[in-house]
């Protein structure tokens, strides 16, 4: 990322999904629009949450792996928006604290998120990040829907 001090800072939170893409060509266009810069975070989720309640899930798992495997998913996925300052942000931790927190220490103007679009129980039993993120945030956040092109 160069010096140049940015009025608008956008952050893309991703969750390595197909879906997420989406979310980084959403707010990478915003970006444009208002001569901004992005971050797209992705935080690995180390809470095992999922691994309670899910016994076929790995109850220790090799961050480290994830972590490069994030880098590598995201640096392919926004190489043809070489015409918008970005930078890759990777955090282990809870993902709604880490992308409050991150949000907040770079002074981000704008939170890009995504919804998975789950309900019911699974809803229930994960949680929901997204929402999580609309109560807490303190700056805007623009939500972009799962399976925007068949609601």
């Amino acid at each position: 990322m160069t010096s140049f001090v940015y009025d608008v800072r956008i952050m893309i939170a991703s969750d390595l999904s197909e879906n997420s893409l989406l979310m980084m060509e959403q707010g990478i266009k915003l970006a444009r629009q208002l001569n901004g810069a992005v971050w797209i975070i992705h935080v690995v989720d180390n809470t095992l949450q999922y691994s309670n309640y899910v016994p076929t899930l790995p109850k220790v798992w090799n961050w480290e792996e994830v972590e490069q495997y994030a880098i590598e998913f995201l640096t392919k996925g926004t190489q043809k928006y070489s015409d918008v300052d970005k930078e890759i942000v990777i955090r282990v931790g809870d993902p709604k604290k880490e992308i409050i927190e991150q949000a907040a220490k770079l002074d981000i103007s704008y939170l890009v998120i995504g919804t998975h679009g789950k309900t019911g129980l699974s809803h229930w039993v994960m949680g929901s990040n997204a929402e999580y993120l609309i109560r807490h945030a303190t700056v805007p956040v623009i939500v972009i829907p799962y399976r925007r092109e068949t609601h």
